[in-house]
């Protein structure tokens, strides 16, 4: 019994160092593989739609909702709270939690939490934004 505890220490020492030497860009890219192999059935993409791709990028184009996204990254936030840490009206609030709710990267509950696709967002914009040569 001694010698199994040993060895499932040794595996989780082993982990954690693995874990430690993933980069992050090839954690995301491992992410996005496996999102993507859940939702295709025929191994390709679907066409892109505009539309879609349009409001998804709105809904990540204003300071306030990816300040949201990362408030929400850290831990759930009720209205009041979001409200108070951005130092905005309520409107303008509710006016951001829709869009990212509508979105998907966000979710309601108890409280408004980041969703997977939220993190994932989150995460390609540290990305992009760690890009050299990225101005207005």
């Amino acid at each position: 019994m001694d010698e199994l505890k040993a060895q499932l220490e040794e595996l989780r020492r082993k982990l954690a160092l693995l874990e430690e030497s993933v980069d992050p860009v090839d954690e995301v890219m491992l992410s996005i593989k496996e999102r993507l192999r859940k939702k295709l059935s025929d191994g390709q993409l679907p066409e892109l739609d505009e539309e879609k791709a349009a409001k998804t990028l709105k809904a990540l184009a204003n300071p306030d909702r990816i300040r949201i996204l990362k408030m929400l990254s850290k831990k759930p936030m009720g209205f009041k709270e979001i409200k108070e840490a951005l130092g905005v009206e309520s409107p303008t609030v509710s006016h951001h939690l829709k869009l990212l709710l509508k979105t998907g990267m966000v979710r309601k509950g108890d409280k408004y939490e980041i969703s997977p696709d939220g993190r994932l967002f989150l995460r390609l914009l540290e990305i992009i934004t760690a890009l050299e040569g990225v101005e207005e």
